[in-house]
C-alpha cells in the first residue's frame, strides 16, 4: 500500500494539448484519446460557454475571463494531481479582446504547467482547407453550438493563420486531411508514449 502511494505521489500529472482550427477535429480526437488513457477530458467551448453566458463576447471583460479560467483551471489540474486532454481553437494571428495572443498563451500554459511538474504533450492538428469546408457543417458540430456556417467559415479561413505553430519544446503537428481521429488518438499516444 506505501509503494501504491509513492508511486502515485511521484507521478507527475499528464496534460495532452490538443490545438489548431475550427472543425479540425480536436474534439473528437481528445474525446477518444481521454478514453484510451482514462483521462479527464474537457473543450475549449465548455469554457468559452461559460464564460459567453455571463460576459457579452467579444468585449475585454469576457476576454479577461477566458484568459484568466484558461491557465486556472489547468494549473489546479495539475496541482490535483490529475491528467487530462483539453482542446484550444488556435490561430497563430489570433489576440483576445484582452490583448493576451494566441502563441504567447500557449507558449505561457507549457512554462507554468511544466514548473508545476507536469508533463505537457502539444499537438497541432492542422488540415486543408477543403476539409475543414466540408467539415465545419457536420451535424456533430450543431450538438455543441459550434460553427456551422460554411460562408463564415471561407471568411475565417483567408484572415486566420492556422498554419504555423507556437514555438514549444515538444510539439507535435499533425495533418489530418486523410487520417480519420482513432488513428490521430494512435499517433499522439506513439509519439509523447504515454501510457494509461
Amino acid at each position: 500500500m506505501k509503494k501504491l502511494k509513492k508511486l502515485l505521489k511521484n507521478k507527475k500529472p499528464i496534460i495532452v494539448f490538443i490545438y489548431g482550427p475550427m472543425a479540425v477535429g480536436k474534439f473528437t480526437v481528445a474525446r477518444i484519446l481521454s478514453k484510451k488513457l482514462r483521462y479527464k477530458f474537457t473543450h475549449n467551448h465548455a469554457l468559452n460557454d461559460l464564460v459567453d453566458g455571463i460576459f457579452t463576447r467579444g468585449t475585454y471583460a469576457n476576454g479577461v475571463m477566458k484568459d484568466r479560467l484558461r491557465y486556472d483551471l489547468l494549473e489546479n489540474a495539475v496541482k490535483a494531481g490529475i491528467s487530462l486532454v483539453t482542446t484550444h481553437a488556435y490561430s497563430h494571428n489570433y489576440v483576445s479582446p484582452a490583448g493576451l495572443t494566441d502563441p504567447k498563451y500557449v507558449q505561457t500554459l507549457e512554462k507554468k504547467l511544466t514548473k508545476l511538474g507536469a508533463q505537457f504533450f502539444t499537438t497541432h492538428l492542422k488540415a486543408s482547407n477543403e476539409e475543414l469546408l466540408r467539415r465545419v457543417n457536420m451535424s456533430s458540430r450543431k450538438a455543441f453550438g459550434k460553427l456551422t456556417d460554411k460562408k463564415i467559415m471561407r471568411k475565417f479561413i483567408l484572415q486566420k493563420d492556422w498554419q504555423t505553430s507556437p514555438k514549444l519544446k515538444n510539439n507535435l503537428v499533425i495533418d489530418n486531411t486523410n487520417l480519420s481521429p482513432k488513428k490521430v488518438s494512435d499517433i499522439i499516444i506513439r509519439h509523447f508514449k504515454i501510457k494509461s
